[in-house]
């Protein structure tokens, strides 16, 4: 969802996530089984209730610890790692091998814990909650075990930009409640030993490390609130810039109609187009934009030239359903075509390592034999605009005013009841 406006990616969601990859994952989160959610509500005043697991990918098992931790196997503290000391873990068949100084310790799992119940520093990197090391089919996978509120903390500032002041504050609001029941559909939908990964696939989580006081205020003040659709968590979607208009989850994401993610206006001065990618440029080289085409195994060779770009259909967005691509072999003439989302992860960005801004383009051969792209918009299109939000944070409107802009019908319901 994302990524993926990240601070670091104006996809990621520059907020721009992989889609290809994501999709079998929304798309699984997008079905939540009511009875589920009924349980939760109804548990969740219970620590264990409120738990998230993030699959952590980016440690390894050569760990150096920044605070003092206990570690843990089977609810006994074996022994405290002091500040400043590392340890290896290895994965010995279905067993995890710890070597603290002169101390060996073996078990299936092992959980690490702030002695005194602040952050848990890990390789300079900082977290709530504790740390999992567990033994998966012969690897170690680390998992960072963490409040619901906490883990939605660690992921504003990497999907959302704070601004100056309270300008994006409702924004951030807003964007809280989506980023909460997306956590919510991935909980219910989730892998046997995590819910979360902590990059595009999911939503970017950056750890206590990424928290910053007005992000954290906006959490707190949104505590416990989702998007709900008779009853049920929302399925939600969040882009970059919607360029004008939303996309129908059907043309993206989704088998059928969802009556809450159809096309809407973002108003008639869109509200995104304070967005640096409201409009935008790529120029691609004809012989790269070819190889992009043979790589995405639509083309049996390169011994082509492009002859002309034919957009045989838009969707009501305006964002492109099918382009045919023309190309000319001797004195034949061939054509592909490519749909939908799909042209985005095929054409590319200028540079080659990330997806085109948006399928909402208007496209041509230069007459020094160059591909022009100028198009609209960053992202998918689908449910929130977060650069929408953002101008409607700066006029004036309210959380749920931003929210009801970009998913009409759904209502902000508490997970406590």
């Amino acid at each position: 969802m994302k990524l993926l406006i990240s601070t670091k990616s104006i996809h990621t969601l520059s907020i721009q996530k992989t889609f290809p990859l994501f999709l079998l994952l929304l798309l699984i989160s997008a079905c939540a089984p009511s009875k589920r959610f009924t349980e939760y509500k109804e548990s969740a005043t219970k620590d264990f209730a409120q738990e998230v697991r993030v699959l952590l990918n980016e440690l390894n098992v050569d760990l150096t610890i920044g605070t003092d931790t206990y570690l843990i196997s089977e609810n006994e503290k074996l022994a405290i790692i002091k500040s400043g000391n590392k340890f290896s873990a290895e994965a010995i068949h279905n067993k995890i091998f710890i070597k603290l100084g002169s101390k060996r310790f073996n078990s299936k799992e092992f959980y690490l814990q702030s002695v005194d119940d602040s952050l848990i520093i890990i390789n300079s990197k900082k977290y709530r909650g504790r740390i999992k090391l567990l033994n998966v089919d012969g690897a170690i996978k680390i998992i960072n075990q963490i409040s619901l509120e906490d883990y939605i903390k660690g992921v504003m500032t990497k999907e959302m930009p704070v601004g100056k002041g309270k300008e994006n504050f409702e924004a951030l609001k807003a964007f809280a409640i989506a980023a909460r029941t997306y956590a919510i559909n991935k909980i219910f939908a989730s892998k046997t030993y995590y819910d979360l990964l902590p990059d595009i696939r999911d939503q970017v989580y950056g750890g206590a490390d990424a928290e910053h006081p007005l992000s954290n205020k906006a959490v707190d003040e949104t505590k416990g609130l989702i998007l709900t659709f008779e009853d049920d968590p929302a399925i939600v979607f969040y882009h970059s810039t919607c360029g004008g208009y939303t996309e129908s989850s059907v043309n993206v994401f989704t088998m059928d109609d969802i009556s809450y993610l159809r096309t809407i206006s973002d108003g008639n001065d869109p509200f995104c187009s304070i967005s640096p990618n409201f409009n935008w440029t790529e120029i691609i080289p004809e012989s790269i934009f070819i190889k992009r085409l043979f790589d995405a195994k639509l083309l049996k060779d390169t011994n082509c030239i492009l002859e002309r770009f034919n957009i045989k259909s838009r969707f009501q967005s305006g964002r492109i359903k099918e382009l045919e691509i023309l190309l000319k072999y001797d004195d034949e003439i061939k054509s592909i075509s490519i749909f939908g989302n799909q042209i985005r992860s095929v054409i590319k960005n200028n540079s080659g390592n990330g997806l085109l801004k948006s399928n909402n383009f208007i496209i041509e051969i230069t007459d020094d034999r160059k591909v022009m792209i100028t198009g609209k918009g960053a992202g998918h299109g689908v449910g929130m605009c977060q650069w929408g939000a953002i101008g409607q944070s700066k006029l004036g409107k309210n959380y749920k005013e931003i929210l009801m802009q970009y998913f009409p019908e759904t209502e902000i319901k508490s997970l406590n009841g």
